[in-house]
């Protein structure tokens, strides 16, 4: 696995506190598979916030510390930040304020508040796009009013936004509302990337062995492996991820029609995975680009 998404530097953020927890995050990582980390600690445009500098020398830090460790060094460590998005992200992106994901790629992971959908998200993620940078918006499934707006989600994969769902979401870490909508995301091919947000080591030793099994389980093992591994790898060479045409509101009405379920929006319940959504997942893939 290739996570994109963890708070692993120490005292920089709400991650750890002691660079003695980082190593744990780094050596319950390697336990599990997970060959490369983005260190992704909260970020934002206005003049405070932490900059490129100083997360580059806190992952040299930590680097260095892990070191002599066996099992931590044999995580690479990359820069990275998780940037509240806003107007001004993308002139401090361009003037080299804030890094974008290994550091110099055009992948940028944003975030948005988790109750609602700033009037301005949208603009600012086509803005982004326009100047050349992907951005990567970090779990939409924990954005209360995104979760519901499959609509709105579209409009932004269309203009050229990627989203990266939570691993804890998917297992029911953060509630029903997140589970549903991540799962939904997964069987309406609008999930790019999944990452842990590792706040602590639980975070790869539960969370990210458990949504990696349900995960493979629902879409099979090689379309699981491109959202935790093969498209995260490919952001970090700055190559372009491959994945499906998502499916929009239309196409997802008229798939559950065919299957006599129908139901509005084509939600389903999240632990009723013998019908629709994971046949329904195999079924259209259709071609991936």
């Amino acid at each position: 696995m290739f996570d994109i998404h963890s708070h692993v530097l120490p005292g920089v953020d709400d991650g750890p506190t002691r660079i003695q927890e980082s190593l744990e995050m780094l050596r319950s990582a390697q336990r599990v598979g997970v060959r490369a980390i983005v260190a992704t600690p909260h970020c934002a445009s206005h003049r405070g916030s932490l900059r490129a500098s100083s997360i580059a020398d806190a992952v040299a830090r930590l680097r260095k510390a892990a070191a002599g460790d066996p099992e931590a060094s044999a995580v690479q460590l990359y820069a990275g930040s998780e940037i509240m998005l806003d107007p001004g992200v993308r002139a401090a992106l361009s003037a080299g304020s804030l890094p974008t994901l290994g550091g110099n790629t055009r992948f940028a992971l944003v975030e948005l508040p988790m109750l609602e959908v700033p009037y301005y998200a949208e603009d600012a993620l086509f803005e982004l796009a326009a100047a050349g940078y992907v951005p990567v918006l970090a779990h939409p499934e924990r954005n209360h009013e995104l979760s519901q707006r499959f609509d709105m989600m579209l409009r932004m994969i269309k203009r050229g936004a990627l989203m990266q769902l939570e691993a804890g979401s998917v297992v029911g870490a953060y509630g029903p509302i997140a589970q549903q909508c991540a799962i939904d995301m997964i069987d309406r091919r609008m999930c790019h990337f999944i990452a842990s947000d590792a706040h602590r080591p639980s975070a790869y030793n539960v969370l990210i062995p458990r949504a990696l099994e349900a995960v493979a389980a629902r879409i099979g093992q090689e379309a699981a492996d491109a959202l935790f591994d093969a498209n995260p790898a490919a952001a970090l060479t700055d190559c372009k991820p491959s994945f499906p045409e998502p499916i929009d509101d239309d196409e997802w009405q008229e798939l559950h029609r065919r299957q006599g379920r129908g139901g509005e929006g084509g939600r389903q319940r999240s632990g009723d995975q013998s019908r629709g959504p994971r046949s329904l997942f195999r079924r259209f893939m259709g071609p991936r680009r």
